[in-house]
């Protein structure tokens, strides 16, 4: 009995299109600068487009710059056993930083330290100034005082001048008070003294005397001079 050998099925059959696949044929569509209905028929031909301009990426730069920091990490982290923080170079910048922090630290205290001398001198000035202001008050009543002082004894004074009269030549009623007059102490030796009628010029004598001793006096009036060398005499 003769083996006949199964022929091989092939491993990819071609498959069958499913039916009502296969399309109705179209017309032809005449070329273009052909007649109607005559020529080679084909597609439409499709018009020329202009290649669109590369859009440029503001990005690359920045990915660049992510991409090599990256590979810097890693590289620091595959010299560092993996652990990128165990890199000389991030145990640099991490001390950078803090001695950064420090520098920072320090001068926020000093920024503080000099805000509260500032304050406390201004507070000094403050209290310098009250003081002075205070002090400025007391001398200006002193002042005040002293004033009204010497004004007083300035009318006292004026009071008691026009109520005494020394040598010389005085006229009743402009440089002298009328009234009666007294030597202020003893006489001692002969002096002069006179009563003159104003505006004489010593012509026309009133009354004189020459004493020698004692304590004169005399009445003098309105629209008289009065010529003296006997010292100081005061109003009685």
């Amino acid at each position: 009995m003769t083996n006949q050998s199964t022929p091989e099925l092939p491993k990819n059959p071609p498959q069958l299109p499913a039916p009502g696949a296969f399309a109705r044929p179209t017309p032809a569509t005449p070329l273009q600068g052909g007649p109607s209905g005559a020529g080679p028929v084909g597609p439409p031909p499709v018009a020329a487009t202009a290649p669109k301009p590369a859009r440029k990426h503001r990005w690359v730069w920045p990915v660049a710059a992510a991409a090599a920091l990256i590979v810097g990490i890693g590289i620091g982290g595959a010299g560092g056993g993996g652990d990128p923080t165990a890199s000389k170079e991030y145990r640099a910048v991490v001390a950078q930083r803090d001695q950064l922090r420090g520098a920072a630290d320090t001068a926020s205290a000093r920024a503080d330290a000099a805000e509260s001398t500032a304050k406390t001198k201004s507070a000094e000035l403050d209290s310098r100034a009250a003081d002075l202001d205070a002090r400025k008050a007391d001398l200006d009543a002193k002042k005040a005082d002293l004033d009204a002082r010497e004004a007083a004894l300035t009318a006292t004074e004026a009071k008691v001048a026009a109520s005494q009269i020394d040598n010389g030549t005085w006229t009743v009623g402009v440089d002298i008070e009328p009234g009666t007059y007294r030597t202020a102490e003893a006489i001692t030796s002969t002096c002069y003294w006179a009563i003159l009628r104003t505006g004489s010029n010593g012509a026309d004598i009133i009354q004189n005397d020459l004493p020698a001793g004692g304590f004169p006096s005399v009445t003098l009036k309105a629209g008289q001079d009065f010529k003296n060398s006997c010292g100081v005499w005061k109003k009685q």
